[in-house]
């Protein structure tokens, strides 16, 4: 085996005046080692360029010769004898000289061989080699044109500064809406009439005759008698041996529909705009690796600062502290999930004057490649006077409902004593009469309640008082007393005993009496409501299951909503404000339970209610 590092070898390299390389068997023809002479040999062929490495030999070959000096190693590795090859190295900066190489291999152990040596000697040309030249170098102008007419995008070659077309594959052809005959051969200005509106774009291409810098437009548009377009189009300097550019070539590729695209974008960006202004609405956005927040105008307006630009900290101290844990664990939540947000909440404004604002903020995360959050951006309105009547409206209903409730409380109480007045009597039609005037007061109390609890519950006045209770219990009274007001209805509870909560009862009754009343409001007489409490993990479950019309899938999501009504030729002979469900939901989350429904329209519908156990 030959010792590569051995000073002897590196000696009697050097000492050679002929260019010597040590190869590689495997992989082939990989230069191990070389002499002064063969790096001389590479420089002169290559001169500064990259390309020309010491392992140049096989580039400079046609395809062939390439071959062939691979079969030729081969041989010498298989057959461990001496072999010699006459090669033209038709690309390099010497084409009129050819060499001669000469192999050797080196041979160890069991005539094993490992490398080659190679001897290289350059002998010039005679007329039947240039010849041989010529043919490869026809061989090789007939792959670039195979290569230039395959291009998938537009190419062509100009020569000298009128821009003569020398070459012109057909992609360009067809962009230019003409035919070779009309283009070959032609300047350019006289092939192209449209190029007549271009003399600021035709002056900077012919400079590259001047400078010799390479020269790049981008969205240029082509306009011709076929169509318009928009380009990316690259002019590349062609020089001789003599550094001086004789042609240029050029590539041009069709970006219409990516610009076209960027103006639609462009056009709806403009459109949101304008809707933003008109709706006041300003935008914001949080880079979360910086933790900067950027604000837009009228987002600043909406703060009242003086720079859009302020730290994460110091937009969160602008935040109610009553709400400032609400909306992060809601953008928080919005992050993780990967979904957008919607809340509202109250900042207090920095100045002499101590003064609060509603907002109502808007927005969803943005990611890079790697699914790491990025970005948060959003839109956000001030809300302030929508809220404060809002707020009014609200104080309106509760003061109402409760004027309401003082003089039905007293009609309610001369009924019962109407009621037990005529016990003893035998007059049918005043009790009867008197049962149903107590039904309708119930229903008129219940709906005040709902007014009522809807004005605590925007104003946040609502308290919950928990005890722990028995839920199956509760739910066996509130049924029972529903029998005695809904006496067309077949109401049954599935349930044992034990089943203890911690919550407040008197709502979660109200929860259950509602559910109860929908039942049969949306129920034929005769039809049954069945009541179902069941422990699960952690949580027990109450569901309210009716024969009723049953609920359209698309109104389902939308059920809990305040002020909430399905319209249907149905629904319009039955009493409601769409408050129940809404105060049902509210109660519910406000205990850390869940409120949901299932429906199949026609057949019937099951609302659930869930709520933590008292452990």
């Amino acid at each position: 085996m030959i010792d590569l590092s051995s000073s002897f070898l590196k000696a009697l390299l050097k000492h050679s005046k002929s260019p010597l390389v040590i190869f590689k068997i495997k992989p082939v023809l990989v230069v191990v080692e070389h002499n002064d002479a063969y790096q001389a040999l590479i420089e002169r062929i290559g001169g500064s360029l990259k390309f020309y490495d010491i392992d140049v030999i096989p580039n400079l070959l046609s395809n062939r010769e390439k071959d062939l000096l691979i079969k030729t190693v081969n041989k010498v590795s298989e057959l461990k004898v001496n072999a010699t090859l006459i090669i033209h190295p038709i690309y390099s900066n010497s084409p009129n000289v050819k060499w001669e190489l000469e192999f050797s291999p080196v041979l160890h152990g069991e005539n094993q061989a490992d490398y080659i040596i190679c001897s290289l000697k350059e002998i010039p040309v005679n007329e039947n080699d240039l010849e041989s030249i010529l043919f490869e170098l026809s061989e090789s102008e007939a792959r670039f044109r195979g290569f230039f007419e395959q291009a998938p995008l537009g190419m062509c070659v100009l020569r000298g500064r009128d821009l003569i077309t020398e070459y012109a594959n057909d992609n360009i052809l067809k962009i230019w809406g003409k035919t070779r005959k009309e283009i070959i051969g032609i300047a350019q200005e006289e092939a192209r009439q449209e190029l007549g509106l271009q003399k600021q774009i035709l002056s900077r291409v012919k400079d590259i005759f001047k400078t010799g810098e390479p020269l790049t437009l981008n969205e240029l548009k082509i306009s011709t008698p076929i169509s318009d377009g928009y380009y990316i189009a690259m002019y590349q300097p062609l020089k001789n041996d003599k550094n001086e550019v004789t042609r240029i070539l050029v590539i041009i590729k069709d970006i219409t529909e990516q610009v076209n695209f960027k103006k639609e974008l462009l056009k709806a960006k403009d459109i949101l705009k304008i809707a933003m202004d008109a709706s006041e609405m300003g935008s914001w956005n949080i880079d979360i690796e910086s933790k900067k927040v950027l604000l837009s105008e009228r987002a600043k307006q909406i703060y009242e600062l003086e720079s859009n630009k302020l730290d994460l900290d110091e937009a969160k101290s602008l935040i109610n502290p009553e709400n400032l844990s609400f909306l992060t664990s809601s953008i928080r939540k919005a992050l993780h999930n990967r979904d957008a947000f919607n809340i509202e909440y109250q900042i207090n404004l920095k100045g002499p004057k101590h003064k609060t604002k509603w907002l109502r903020t808007a927005g969803k995360a943005y990611y890079n490649e790697q699914g790491k959050g990025v970005y948060i951006a959003g839109a956000v309105l001030d809300i302030t006077e929508h809220k404060q009547d809002e707020i009014r409206k609200n104080d309106f209903i509760g003061m109402v409902s409760h004027e309401l409730k003082t003089p039905l409380t007293a009609l309610n109480a001369y009924v019962q004593l109407l009621q037990f007045k005529l016990k003893e009597t035998e007059n049918d039609f005043t009790t009867e009469t008197l049962n149903k005037i107590n039904v309708q007061l119930k229903r008129m109390s219940l709906m005040i309640d709902g007014f009522l609890n809807v004005s605590l519950l925007e104003s946040g006045k609502i308290q919950l008082h928990k005890i722990d209770f028995d839920l199956v219990e509760l739910i066996q009274i509130i049924a029972e007393e529903n029998r005695v007001i809904l006496p067309s209805h077949f109401i049954q509870v599935i349930g044992t005993d034990g089943m203890m909560v911690n919550a407040d009862r008197e709502k979660i009754g109200n929860v259950v009496n509602n559910l109860i009343s929908n039942a049969a409001k949306y129920s034929k007489k005769e039809s049954f409501i069945a009541i179902k409490c069941e422990k699960r993990k952690g949580e027990l479950v109450v569901s309210v299951e009716d024969e009723g019309i049953g609920i359209k899938e698309s109104n389902i999501p939308k059920l809990f909503d305040r002020f909430f009504r399905v319209e249907s030729p149905v629904t319009q002979t039955i009493a409601g404000f769409g408050v129940g469900l809404y105060i049902c939901a509210e109660v519910i989350e406000r205990h850390k339970g869940k409120i949901w429904a299932e429906s199949r329209y026609g057949e019937g519908s099951t609302f659930y209610f869930s709520l933590p156990t008292a452990e």
